[in-house]
Protein backbone atom coordinates (compact mmCIF):
# COMPACT_ATOMS: atom_id res chain seq x y z
CA UNK A 1 0.00 0.00 0.00
CA UNK A 2 0.99 3.36 -0.39
CA UNK A 3 2.46 5.99 1.67
CA UNK A 4 -0.21 9.14 2.84
CA UNK A 5 2.38 11.99 2.31
CA UNK A 6 1.26 15.57 3.23
CA UNK A 7 2.80 18.69 2.98
CA UNK A 8 0.43 21.76 3.32
CA UNK A 9 -0.43 24.93 4.41
CA UNK A 10 -3.22 25.80 6.05
CA UNK A 11 -3.72 29.87 6.60
CA UNK A 12 -7.69 30.12 7.04
CA UNK A 13 -10.40 28.62 8.20
CA UNK A 14 -12.27 27.71 5.20
CA UNK A 15 -9.09 25.53 4.42
CA UNK A 16 -8.79 24.07 7.81
CA UNK A 17 -12.43 22.93 7.71
CA UNK A 18 -11.80 20.99 4.51
CA UNK A 19 -8.84 19.43 5.63
CA UNK A 20 -11.22 18.19 8.70
CA UNK A 21 -13.22 16.45 6.15
CA UNK A 22 -10.59 15.08 3.82
CA UNK A 23 -8.39 14.06 5.87
CA UNK A 24 -11.16 12.26 7.66
CA UNK A 25 -12.05 10.14 4.72
CA UNK A 26 -8.64 9.14 4.88
CA UNK A 27 -7.84 8.09 8.06
CA UNK A 28 -8.47 4.03 7.55
CA UNK A 29 -6.49 3.49 4.06
CA UNK A 30 -2.80 4.34 5.18
CA UNK A 31 -0.76 2.41 7.76
CA UNK A 32 2.67 4.67 6.96
CA UNK A 33 2.05 8.78 7.17
CA UNK A 34 4.88 11.53 6.67
CA UNK A 35 2.86 14.74 7.55
CA UNK A 36 4.59 18.10 7.74
CA UNK A 37 1.62 21.18 8.18
CA UNK A 38 2.64 24.91 7.69
CA UNK A 39 0.80 28.32 8.22
CA UNK A 40 -0.91 29.92 11.13
CA UNK A 41 -3.41 26.81 11.46
CA UNK A 42 -0.26 24.65 11.21
CA UNK A 43 -0.69 23.44 15.56
CA UNK A 44 -4.58 23.09 15.15
CA UNK A 45 -4.04 20.53 11.86
CA UNK A 46 -0.92 18.84 13.58
CA UNK A 47 -3.37 18.63 16.77
CA UNK A 48 -6.45 17.09 14.54
CA UNK A 49 -3.75 14.41 13.19
CA UNK A 50 -2.42 13.10 16.20
CA UNK A 51 -6.31 13.01 17.25
CA UNK A 52 -7.91 10.98 14.25
CA UNK A 53 -4.76 8.87 12.99
CA UNK A 54 -4.72 6.79 16.23
CA UNK A 55 -4.57 3.42 13.86
CA UNK A 56 -1.52 4.57 11.56
CA UNK A 57 1.27 1.90 12.22
CA UNK A 58 4.33 4.46 11.49
CA UNK A 59 3.02 8.06 11.76
CA UNK A 60 5.86 10.75 11.63
CA UNK A 61 6.03 14.19 11.48
CA UNK A 62 8.31 17.14 10.37
CA UNK A 63 7.84 20.50 11.94
CA UNK A 64 10.97 21.42 12.25
CA UNK A 65 11.95 21.46 8.62
CA UNK A 66 12.09 24.78 7.15
CA UNK A 67 9.13 26.10 5.35
CA UNK A 68 10.81 28.65 2.18
CA UNK A 69 11.72 25.17 0.29
CA UNK A 70 8.71 23.03 -0.29
CA UNK A 71 10.61 20.56 -2.88
CA UNK A 72 13.42 20.92 -0.46
CA UNK A 73 11.71 20.16 3.17
CA UNK A 74 9.42 17.12 0.56
CA UNK A 75 12.92 15.48 -0.44
CA UNK A 76 13.97 15.16 3.15
CA UNK A 77 10.31 13.77 3.88
CA UNK A 78 10.42 11.30 0.90
CA UNK A 79 13.52 9.53 2.21
CA UNK A 80 12.22 8.14 4.64
CA UNK A 81 9.13 6.69 3.21
CA UNK A 82 9.31 2.58 3.24
CA UNK A 83 6.94 2.17 0.96
CA UNK A 84 7.05 1.46 -2.65
CA UNK A 85 4.84 4.83 -3.69
CA UNK A 86 2.85 7.29 -1.75
CA UNK A 87 -0.68 9.49 -1.72
CA UNK A 88 0.52 13.02 -2.48
CA UNK A 89 -2.43 14.78 -0.45
CA UNK A 90 -4.22 17.92 -1.03
CA UNK A 91 -6.83 18.93 1.57
CA UNK A 92 -9.50 20.59 -0.95
CA UNK A 93 -9.97 17.57 -3.02
CA UNK A 94 -12.50 15.13 -1.34
CA UNK A 95 -13.62 11.55 -1.96
CA UNK A 96 -16.57 10.62 -3.72
CA UNK A 97 -16.45 7.74 -4.75
CA UNK A 98 -16.47 4.21 -1.85
CA UNK A 99 -14.16 3.42 0.56
CA UNK A 100 -13.72 0.21 -1.42
CA UNK A 101 -13.13 1.55 -4.50
CA UNK A 102 -10.07 3.70 -3.07
CA UNK A 103 -8.49 0.98 -1.25
CA UNK A 104 -8.42 -1.18 -4.78
CA UNK A 105 -7.23 1.40 -6.67
CA UNK A 106 -4.20 2.18 -3.59
CA UNK A 107 -3.43 -1.89 -3.57
CA UNK A 108 -3.82 -2.20 -7.47
CA UNK A 109 -1.49 0.72 -7.95
CA UNK A 110 1.42 -1.06 -6.84
CA UNK A 111 0.07 -4.60 -7.48
CA UNK A 112 0.51 -3.05 -11.41
CA UNK A 113 3.66 -1.04 -10.78
CA UNK A 114 2.72 1.86 -11.58
CA UNK A 115 4.28 4.98 -11.17
CA UNK A 116 1.72 7.91 -11.65
CA UNK A 117 -1.69 8.11 -11.22
CA UNK A 118 -3.35 11.01 -10.91
CA UNK A 119 -6.62 11.07 -8.47
CA UNK A 120 -8.93 13.93 -8.87
CA UNK A 121 -9.79 16.66 -11.46
CA UNK A 122 -11.75 13.20 -13.13
CA UNK A 123 -13.24 14.88 -16.14
CA UNK A 124 -10.58 17.74 -16.41
CA UNK A 125 -7.31 16.02 -16.59
CA UNK A 126 -8.09 16.50 -20.95
CA UNK A 127 -6.86 12.48 -20.70
CA UNK A 128 -8.95 9.44 -20.11
CA UNK A 129 -9.45 5.90 -20.96
CA UNK A 130 -11.58 6.44 -24.06
CA UNK A 131 -8.60 8.50 -26.10
CA UNK A 132 -6.20 5.67 -25.21
CA UNK A 133 -6.23 4.11 -27.92
CA UNK A 134 -3.20 5.09 -30.02
CA UNK A 135 -1.29 5.04 -26.96
CA UNK A 136 -1.70 0.74 -26.72
CA UNK A 137 -2.96 0.79 -23.17
CA UNK A 138 -3.48 -2.08 -20.94
CA UNK A 139 -6.97 -2.55 -19.65
CA UNK A 140 -7.84 -3.01 -16.25
CA UNK A 141 -10.87 -2.67 -14.35
CA UNK A 142 -10.02 0.49 -11.96
CA UNK A 143 -7.25 2.05 -14.59
CA UNK A 144 -5.91 1.30 -18.09
CA UNK A 145 -2.09 2.05 -18.10
CA UNK A 146 -0.08 3.71 -21.06
CA UNK A 147 3.72 3.55 -21.34
CA UNK A 148 5.01 7.00 -21.13
CA UNK A 149 8.41 7.44 -22.51
CA UNK A 150 10.18 9.85 -24.71
CA UNK A 151 8.96 8.13 -28.02
CA UNK A 152 5.34 8.43 -26.89
CA UNK A 153 5.75 11.89 -25.45
CA UNK A 154 4.72 13.89 -28.58
CA UNK A 155 1.85 11.83 -29.64
CA UNK A 156 0.56 11.97 -26.41
CA UNK A 157 0.44 15.84 -26.32
CA UNK A 158 -1.52 16.04 -30.06
CA UNK A 159 -3.79 13.65 -28.35
CA UNK A 160 -4.15 15.86 -25.10
CA UNK A 161 -2.25 19.50 -25.24
CA UNK A 162 -3.44 20.15 -22.20
CA UNK A 163 -2.72 17.01 -20.62
CA UNK A 164 -0.49 17.21 -17.09
CA UNK A 165 1.34 14.21 -16.23
CA UNK A 166 2.71 15.16 -12.75
CA UNK A 167 0.10 17.05 -10.33
CA UNK A 168 -0.18 17.57 -6.66
CA UNK A 169 -3.32 15.20 -6.65
CA UNK A 170 -1.53 11.90 -7.32
CA UNK A 171 -0.33 8.59 -6.35
CA UNK A 172 3.48 8.02 -7.29
CA UNK A 173 6.23 5.63 -7.26
CA UNK A 174 8.56 6.72 -4.72
CA UNK A 175 11.12 6.10 -7.72
CA UNK A 176 9.33 8.78 -9.85
CA UNK A 177 8.47 11.52 -7.33
CA UNK A 178 11.92 11.24 -6.24
CA UNK A 179 13.23 12.15 -9.74
CA UNK A 180 10.94 14.97 -10.11
CA UNK A 181 11.66 16.32 -6.90
CA UNK A 182 15.93 15.56 -7.76
CA UNK A 183 15.20 17.81 -10.53
CA UNK A 184 13.30 20.43 -9.11
CA UNK A 185 15.81 20.79 -6.44
CA UNK A 186 18.26 22.75 -7.69
CA UNK A 187 20.88 24.58 -5.41
CA UNK A 188 19.33 28.22 -6.48
CA UNK A 189 15.82 28.40 -7.27
CA UNK A 190 14.93 32.18 -8.36
CA UNK A 191 11.19 33.55 -8.95
CA UNK A 192 10.24 36.53 -9.99
CA UNK A 193 6.24 37.66 -9.93
CA UNK A 194 6.75 40.60 -11.89
CA UNK A 195 8.51 38.50 -14.68
CA UNK A 196 5.66 35.95 -14.08
CA UNK A 197 2.62 38.51 -14.50
CA UNK A 198 4.22 39.68 -17.65
CA UNK A 199 5.10 36.41 -19.89
CA UNK A 200 1.45 34.92 -18.64
CA UNK A 201 -0.02 38.34 -20.66
CA UNK A 202 2.24 38.18 -23.31
CA UNK A 203 1.96 34.62 -23.58
CA UNK A 204 -0.98 32.62 -23.04
CA UNK A 205 -0.96 29.25 -21.65
CA UNK A 206 0.80 26.66 -21.88
CA UNK A 207 3.37 28.91 -24.04
CA UNK A 208 4.95 30.76 -21.09
CA UNK A 209 5.43 27.38 -19.50
CA UNK A 210 7.07 26.22 -22.87
CA UNK A 211 9.59 29.67 -22.34
CA UNK A 212 10.13 28.92 -18.54
CA UNK A 213 11.20 24.96 -20.24
CA UNK A 214 13.43 25.89 -22.42
CA UNK A 215 15.39 28.51 -20.08
CA UNK A 216 15.79 26.04 -17.45
CA UNK A 217 17.15 23.41 -19.51
CA UNK A 218 19.80 26.14 -20.35
CA UNK A 219 20.23 27.02 -16.71
CA UNK A 220 20.41 23.54 -15.53
CA UNK A 221 23.94 22.66 -15.39
CA UNK A 222 24.00 25.77 -12.94
CA UNK A 223 22.39 24.08 -10.78
CA UNK A 224 19.66 27.12 -11.14
CA UNK A 225 15.88 26.90 -11.29
CA UNK A 226 13.56 29.85 -12.64
CA UNK A 227 10.46 28.73 -10.59
CA UNK A 228 6.73 29.72 -12.22
CA UNK A 229 5.78 30.04 -8.88
CA UNK A 230 7.67 31.10 -5.33
CA UNK A 231 10.13 28.02 -4.04
CA UNK A 232 7.63 27.67 -1.07
CA UNK A 233 5.08 26.32 -3.34
CA UNK A 234 4.25 22.94 -4.16
CA UNK A 235 3.08 23.78 -7.85
CA UNK A 236 6.26 23.95 -8.84
CA UNK A 237 6.56 20.49 -8.74
CA UNK A 238 3.36 20.06 -11.26
CA UNK A 239 4.41 19.36 -15.30
CA UNK A 240 2.75 19.68 -18.19
CA UNK A 241 3.76 16.64 -21.33
CA UNK A 242 6.44 18.89 -22.42
CA UNK A 243 7.87 19.48 -19.61
CA UNK A 244 7.99 15.75 -18.24
CA UNK A 245 11.24 13.91 -16.84
CA UNK A 246 11.97 10.68 -18.78
CA UNK A 247 14.78 7.85 -18.02
CA UNK A 248 15.61 5.42 -20.01
CA UNK A 249 12.58 2.95 -18.84
CA UNK A 250 9.13 4.14 -19.92
CA UNK A 251 7.18 5.40 -16.94
CA UNK A 252 3.90 3.13 -16.13
CA UNK A 253 1.01 5.38 -15.65
CA UNK A 254 -2.45 4.72 -14.95
CA UNK A 255 -5.68 6.63 -16.23
CA UNK A 256 -8.98 6.19 -14.06
CA UNK A 257 -11.87 4.23 -15.46
CA UNK A 258 -14.56 6.18 -13.12
CA UNK A 259 -13.86 9.00 -10.28
CA UNK A 260 -12.60 8.83 -7.20
CA UNK A 261 -12.28 12.48 -5.88
CA UNK A 262 -13.31 15.75 -7.17
CA UNK A 263 -12.27 19.61 -5.76
CA UNK A 264 -14.28 21.54 -4.20
CA UNK A 265 -14.26 25.06 -5.63
CA UNK A 266 -12.15 24.43 -9.12
CA UNK A 267 -13.77 23.29 -12.17
CA UNK A 268 -10.13 23.70 -13.78
CA UNK A 269 -11.93 23.67 -17.45
CA UNK A 270 -14.83 21.05 -17.13
CA UNK A 271 -17.89 22.66 -16.39
CA UNK A 272 -19.67 20.70 -12.86
CA UNK A 273 -15.98 19.22 -12.11
CA UNK A 274 -16.13 20.77 -8.65
CA UNK A 275 -18.23 19.64 -5.52
CA UNK A 276 -19.79 23.28 -5.57
CA UNK A 277 -21.10 23.05 -9.28
CA UNK A 278 -22.46 19.91 -7.70
CA UNK A 279 -24.25 21.16 -4.66
CA UNK A 280 -22.02 18.57 -2.31
CA UNK A 281 -20.45 21.93 -0.97
CA UNK A 282 -20.71 23.44 1.26
CA UNK A 283 -20.56 20.07 3.50
CA UNK A 284 -23.21 21.22 5.98
CA UNK A 285 -26.24 22.64 5.36
CA UNK A 286 -25.86 26.22 7.02
CA UNK A 287 -27.66 29.28 6.88
CA UNK A 288 -25.38 31.83 4.84
CA UNK A 289 -26.14 35.84 5.21
CA UNK A 290 -25.52 37.67 2.00
CA UNK A 291 -23.82 40.61 3.50
CA UNK A 292 -20.04 39.31 2.93
CA UNK A 293 -17.99 41.73 0.42
CA UNK A 294 -18.14 38.80 -2.10
CA UNK A 295 -22.56 38.95 -2.27
CA UNK A 296 -22.92 42.53 -1.89
CA UNK A 297 -24.51 41.95 -5.62
CA UNK A 298 -27.58 40.00 -6.98
CA UNK A 299 -30.34 39.19 -9.44
CA UNK A 300 -33.61 39.59 -8.41
CA UNK A 301 -36.49 36.93 -9.14
CA UNK A 302 -40.14 37.53 -8.62
CA UNK A 303 -42.50 34.56 -8.78
CA UNK A 304 -45.76 34.02 -8.08
CA UNK A 305 -46.84 30.47 -7.13
CA UNK A 306 -50.12 28.82 -7.22
CA UNK A 307 -51.02 25.68 -4.43
CA UNK A 308 -48.98 23.34 -4.69
CA UNK A 309 -46.94 24.64 -7.67
CA UNK A 310 -43.44 23.79 -7.44
CA UNK A 311 -40.46 25.77 -8.71
CA UNK A 312 -36.87 24.44 -8.53
CA UNK A 313 -34.40 27.20 -6.78
CA UNK A 314 -31.35 25.39 -7.84
CA UNK A 315 -28.03 27.69 -9.71
CA UNK A 316 -24.92 26.85 -10.52
CA UNK A 317 -23.15 29.72 -11.71
CA UNK A 318 -21.10 29.46 -15.15
CA UNK A 319 -17.79 30.69 -13.52
CA UNK A 320 -14.55 28.49 -13.32
CA UNK A 321 -13.44 28.80 -10.03
CA UNK A 322 -15.90 30.50 -7.60
CA UNK A 323 -14.40 30.48 -3.99
CA UNK A 324 -18.36 31.26 -2.70
CA UNK A 325 -21.01 29.07 -3.33
CA UNK A 326 -23.58 31.39 -4.95
CA UNK A 327 -26.33 32.65 -2.34
CA UNK A 328 -30.29 32.61 -2.65
CA UNK A 329 -32.18 35.26 -0.60
CA UNK A 330 -35.96 33.90 -0.26
CA UNK A 331 -38.95 36.15 1.06
CA UNK A 332 -42.31 35.79 1.15
CA UNK A 333 -44.52 38.83 -0.02
CA UNK A 334 -47.60 37.16 0.26
CA UNK A 335 -48.59 33.85 0.99
CA UNK A 336 -47.06 30.41 2.88
CA UNK A 337 -44.95 28.03 1.04
CA UNK A 338 -42.60 24.93 1.84
CA UNK A 339 -38.72 25.10 1.28
CA UNK A 340 -37.04 21.82 0.74
CA UNK A 341 -33.20 22.06 0.83
CA UNK A 342 -31.67 18.85 0.53
CA UNK A 343 -33.68 16.64 3.56
CA UNK A 344 -34.42 19.67 5.90
CA UNK A 345 -38.03 21.15 4.91
CA UNK A 346 -39.11 24.97 6.07
CA UNK A 347 -42.42 26.16 6.05
CA UNK A 348 -42.33 30.04 5.25
CA UNK A 349 -45.37 32.30 6.39
CA UNK A 350 -45.75 35.67 4.70
CA UNK A 351 -43.11 37.89 5.90
CA UNK A 352 -40.47 35.06 5.99
CA UNK A 353 -36.84 36.18 5.13
CA UNK A 354 -34.69 33.12 4.61
CA UNK A 355 -31.50 32.67 2.92
CA UNK A 356 -29.76 29.14 1.54
CA UNK A 357 -26.93 28.18 -0.94
CA UNK A 358 -28.07 28.28 -4.43
CA UNK A 359 -26.20 25.06 -5.54
CA UNK A 360 -27.77 23.22 -2.78
CA UNK A 361 -31.18 22.45 -5.01
CA UNK A 362 -33.85 24.48 -3.36
CA UNK A 363 -37.17 23.51 -3.98
CA UNK A 364 -39.98 26.16 -3.29
CA UNK A 365 -43.77 24.45 -2.76
CA UNK A 366 -47.05 26.83 -3.12
CA UNK A 367 -49.37 26.29 0.20
CA UNK A 368 -51.87 28.23 -1.17
CA UNK A 369 -51.42 31.19 -3.58
CA UNK A 370 -47.70 32.89 -2.55
CA UNK A 371 -45.55 35.95 -3.92
CA UNK A 372 -42.20 35.49 -3.22
CA UNK A 373 -38.78 37.66 -4.38
CA UNK A 374 -35.83 35.11 -5.04
CA UNK A 375 -32.61 37.06 -4.78
CA UNK A 376 -29.63 35.19 -6.51
CA UNK A 377 -26.12 36.55 -5.29
CA UNK A 378 -22.78 35.46 -7.29
CA UNK A 379 -19.92 36.92 -7.03
CA UNK A 380 -20.05 36.89 -10.99
CA UNK A 381 -22.88 39.99 -10.77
Amino acid sequence: MPALLINIKIDDQVKYDLFTVTLSDLREHFSECHIKFRGSYSQKCLDYAKQILTNVASLTFYQNLQEEDWVDATTKMVENVTSRSLFLYCEDHKLVSTEEHLTSVLINFDRHELDCLCYSFFAASALGVENLLPLKPEQTDQFHIIQYSKDTNELLGKISPRYCSSSLVSIYSVKYFTSLLSVANTKYKIHSRRLHATLARLLPHPRYRKWYHRINQRLAPLRVTLCIEPPSSPFNLEHIWFETVFYETPWRVGILVSELFANYDDDNGAYKESLIKRGLYPFELAKPSPTGAAHTDYIEVPIALANGELFDCTYFSRAGRIRNPPLLRIRVVSGRASLACKTVEHTLEEGADICVYANQKALLRGLGSAVIALRVYDEVF
